[in-house]
């Protein structure tokens, strides 16, 4: 039997009741001194708490404290984490030498000096476009603007019927075109190369005996450009007392123009609308003819008055870069024995001469 002993007794109340419970039960002697031992370790069962319950307030306080300490956001809530957004910053270098940056969360008034340098800077950098400053001092190929022989023959560009311009080369210097020569005739008279010019009189005259000198040369000259391919050139000139070349588009150079099926339209329609009037000046076509540097120039024309002067034939000779100059004289019954300018024409720029009896010519 072990009386009750309150556990709210400190450890000297548990000796002297330990020691009083000896006296008189008469348990402590010396050879048995265990006794006090045993009451030691039944206080310290007793003032111990239970494993289960230290366990249990152990992790009680573990998991307040983390659910103090971490805080769980629901789903789809608002983060409370700083929106860093991306911006421009720039920097502008002072006359001082210090360095300031500039970005678009800055509020701080700036010098008008300041503020203009930044905005070009950023328009420098965000716009993929130059600015007017930047553009280049020389502009690009422009449209034609000139009216006339004299604004178009230095450009000495070359475009098809379509007004796409290629080039021939350097002016001047003829059979520079890409691609095989061709041979075409014009009354039996053959010429070889890249680029053709018609030069073909239109004066009252060739209007005689029916209309057939005319009307033969336009045949002819049809028939020529037929037998061009698409990458040769050529260009059509008729002249009485001026020339008047073709040009398919207002307004632009005089040019020469490629022999694809709509070049060779565009000269159907040009041929197609001349008539014959006016007088003659022969010199003024073959100098526009020249200026475009063909490898071929096929003159024809019906007029021994006005002949041409020695001085006016030798300009043609100095003008020319090597073109080939093919004359064709228009004339009645037999031609005259001996020389005339057309042969010296032909015999002073590489070319043949021939004659042409209009009376045999079949009518329109």
């Amino acid at each position: 039997h072990r009386p009750f002993f309150p556990q709210q007794f400190g450890m000297n109340s548990l000796l002297s009741f330990t020691l009083q419970l000896v006296r008189e039960r008469k348990l402590l002697t010396v050879e048995n001194p265990t006794l006090i031992e045993v009451a030691r370790r039944d206080w310290l069962t007793r003032r111990v708490l239970p494993a289960w319950l230290l366990s249990g307030t152990l992790h009680f306080t573990v998991l307040t404290f983390l659910g103090l300490v971490i805080q769980v956001a629901p789903r789809g809530a608002p983060s409370n984490e700083s929106n860093h957004a991306g911006g421009i910053v720039l920097v502008q270098q002072a006359s001082s030498g210090r360095t300031e940056y500039l970005s678009d969360d800055d509020d701080s008034p700036a010098a008008p000096e300041q503020s203009a340098a930044a905005t070009a800077s950023a328009s420098r950098i965000t716009s993929p476009f130059p600015d007017v400053s930047q553009r280049p001092a020389v502009d690009g190929p422009q449209l034609p603007t000139g009216k006339g022989f004299d604004a178009g023959v230095a450009g000495a560009e070359l475009p098809s019927a379509t007004g796409a311009g290629t080039g021939l080369g350097k002016r001047g210097t003829p059979g520079a075109a890409s691609g095989r020569q061709a041979q075409t005739k014009v009354f039996g008279v053959q010429g070889t190369g890249s680029s053709f010019i018609y030069v073909f009189d239109r004066s009252s005259s060739m209007d005689g005996f029916e209309g057939r000198p005319l009307a033969a040369a336009k045949r002819e000259l049809i028939a020529s450009l037929q037998s061009l391919d698409k990458i040769h050139q050529f260009q059509v000139i008729f002249y009485n007392q001026e020339p008047r070349i073709m040009q398919p588009y207002r307004g632009q150079k005089t040019a020469m123009m490629f022999a694809d099926e709509q070049g060779k339209k565009v000269a159907e329609n040009f041929v197609g609308s001349i008539v014959a009037d006016g007088s003659t000046r022969h010199k003024e076509a073959l100098l526009l003819a020249l200026q475009l540097g063909p490898d071929v120039i096929f003159f024809l024309t019906d007029a021994d008055e006005p002949v041409m002067t020695q001085a006016e034939l030798e300009l043609i000779r100095q003008r020319n870069r090597g073109t080939s100059i093919h004359a064709i004289e228009f004339g009645a019954g037999q031609p005259r024995v001996g020389g005339n300018f057309l042969k010296t024409l032909a015999a002073q720029n590489g070319g043949d001469y021939t004659y042409v009896d209009v009376t045999t010519l079949p009518r329109r």
